[in-house]
Formats: structure tokens, sequence, C-alpha cells
């Protein structure tokens, strides 16, 4: 039996805190947002349930709030491991 190994480089990141995490990550997910929108195509979002996207959802909402980042071209998918 031959066994091929091979070495997968997976981007990485390492943030100070959670918050820090959280800033990102809702950053990321409007910066997609946005570009299907420009497009003028919807955006699918699978997103979590539970306590740990908690914080990114409050990034997501202090965003549309403050800043008018709009999710009308949103349509979402909300997991559930239960």
């Amino acid at each position: 039996m031959t066994f091929h190994s091979r070495e997968e480089r997976i981007k990485t990141r390492t943030f100070s805190d959670a918050k820090e995490a959280s800033i990102h990550v809702a950053g990321e997910m409007i910066a997609l947002v946005r570009s299907r929108a420009a497009e003028g195509k919807t955006c699918v979002l699978g997103l979590a349930t539970g306590s740990t996207p908690v914080s990114v959802y409050a990034e997501l909402v202090r965003c549309h709030q403050q800043e008018g980042v709009s999710f009308r071209n949103v349509i979402t998918f909300n997991l559930d491991e239960y």
C-alpha cells in the first residue's frame, strides 16, 4: 500500500479576541452582500444558530442601523444542529 502525503495550505487568521474576530467576519459577510447587490443578484447566507455567532450578528445589526448596510437582497438559511 502506498501513501501519498501532501501539505494543505489553508488561509488562517488569528485575532486578539472574539470581538475583533466578529467584526472581521461581519465585514466579510457585508462585502459579499454588497458585491452581490452590485451585480443585481441575491446573496444566500447559511447562518448558524446558538450563542457562538451572536456577536457577529450584533455587528451586522450595528452596521445596518449605524452605517445603513442593506440586507434587502439577502436570503438566509438558518442552521440548527438539534
